[in-house]
């Protein structure tokens, strides 16, 4: 008598195979890549310490892709609590779009880290008041283009700006105009200093692009290109 296939047999037969494979083979690769992005995606932004991007001895300044990429209000804020930078709201708030807040959303990273640097070479604390939000003055290096922050004034950051860089005028406003005096190196090249540097130029500047602090009335509204 002729023994014909049982097709339940058989397929017993390769449900068992495919049981006895270990786990891993079984795992799909996409899955497992797109389980990698998403968790990377969510993960906070790792910033390189300040003294790696500021100005070099040959006076390069930092990368325009790190210069102008623009952070969150979080992720900010979490840099500057690290680096021992404080924040201030008269009006308790972040939102962008309330002048009472302050607001990191959009701050360029150019800034984060010449405001870090700032902090370091002065050893003073350092407290935001103004950032990104609404009700500053507009322009192209303003607060609400990135390039601005208000920091409160206190006898040691006071002393460090006034002692550290060269009085260059008196703004519209009253507000005396402090920014880094311009030095030569070794190879010929002229330079800012510490927390002076920055990525363009302006004319008439004494360092090419230098930061510039105002003295307001309760705060340094300081501009980092």
């Amino acid at each position: 008598m002729a023994l014909r296939p049982s097709w339940w047999g058989l397929a017993g037969t390769i449900m068992i195979v495919l049981l006895s494979q270990p786990a891993t083979a079984m795992k799909p690769t996409a899955v497992a890549s797109a389980q990698r992005i998403s968790y990377a995606a969510v993960q906070p932004v790792q910033l390189p310490p300040a003294r790696t991007l500021t100005s070099a001895p040959s006076g390069k300044a930092m990368s325009a892709m790190s210069a102008t990429a623009r952070l969150a209000h979080v992720g900010a804020m979490r840099q500057f609590r690290g680096a021992g930078l404080r924040w201030r709201s008269s009006g308790g708030c972040t939102d962008r779009t309330q002048p009472t807040c302050t607001s990191l959303e959009g701050l360029r990273y150019g800034t984060l880290v010449q405001a870090i640097e700032l902090k370091r070479a002065s050893d003073c604390r350092i407290v935001i008041t103004g950032g990104t939000e609404v009700g500053h003055s507009k322009g192209r290096f303003s607060h609400g283009n990135g390039f601005k922050l208000d920091i409160a004034h206190n006898p040691c950051i006071d002393a460090y700006v006034t002692r550290t860089f060269g009085y260059w005028t008196t703004r519209g406003d009253g507000a005396r105009m402090y920014r880094p005096k311009a030095t030569e190196n070794a190879a010929g090249d002229t330079t800012g200093n510490a927390a002076g540097n920055t990525a363009e130029a302006a004319p008439g500047d004494a360092v090419a692009g230098a930061a510039v602090y105002a003295d307001e009335d309760n705060h340094w509204d300081i501009l980092f290109r």
